[in-house]
């Protein structure tokens, strides 16, 4: 709702953008607190009356963060970069649209107001799969993460399973970028970093497999086990 925090964080953009190279952005957009109470509007008067004052009478708590993210992703293309955004920064309805070229970068559906990734998909949007069912070693296990396991993911996990265990309909495959395996430091003391290399490695290696060949793995989780070690 301050202008004074949108120009802050506009520079710290432009001011990386010329650090990091590669063509990709990633806005983040996620676990927005103002949104994830039940009245949001209540909670947050302030956050309600600034985005009636931007977008009309009609426009909501939700609208504010949605033009927020556009903004923002406008800084950065204009670093010849593209955006990309978590998926619950991304709300079905409203007065804002995100940006029609804005990637999602799917990580869950157990938020609040969680929207399948079809809906992302049939919109014509492209997508990365973050799957937090197979894809999320988060430390310490909080909440109901679990770490990961390589035969899991080998025997299970596809590049169009991107929410959950199921897979979304073959048709989308061409929207779908990838997928990408992410370690997060809720509890950051829970392990050495010895550890979370042990740990991860052959979840990593079964994620770079299903990425190159998604199809049913011809070799036995063992085989595989065997040849990566052999690999090293």
């Amino acid at each position: 709702s301050k202008p004074a925090a949108a120009s802050i964080v506009d520079d710290l953009l432009n001011e990386y953008a010329g650090l990091f190279p590669g063509p990709y952005w990633h806005l983040g957009g996620d676990e927005y607190q103002a949104l994830t109470v039940a009245s949001p509007s209540t909670s947050y008067p302030q956050l309600a009356a600034a985005a009636k004052q931007a977008y009309g009478p009609g426009a909501t708590v939700a609208d504010l963060a949605t033009g927020w993210l556009n903004a923002r992703a406008q800084v950065v293309r204009g670093h010849d970069r593209t955006a990309r955004a978590w998926n619950d920064g991304f709300f079905r309805g409203g007065t804002v649209q995100a940006d029609k070229d804005l990637e999602v970068a799917y990580w869950t559906g157990k938020e609040l107001g969680a929207r399948p990734p079809v809906e992302y998909l049939s919109a014509g949007r492209k997508l990365i799969n973050y799957n937090d069912e197979y894809l999320y070693y988060v430390l310490g296990e909080p909440q109901t993460f679990v770490y990961p396991t390589g035969q899991r993911i080998y025997e299970q996990w596809t590049p169009l399973v991107v929410r959950g265990t199921t897979p979304v309909p073959a048709k989308y495959d061409g929207q779908i970028l990838g997928g990408s395996f992410a370690v997060w430091s809720d509890r950051a003391n829970s392990q050495t970093q010895d550890q979370v290399a042990a740990g991860i490695r052959m979840p990593l290696r079964a994620t770079i497999q299903k990425l190159w060949d998604p199809g049913r793995p011809t070799l036995s989780w063992t085989d595989f086990k065997n040849v990566a070690n052999r690999l090293g």
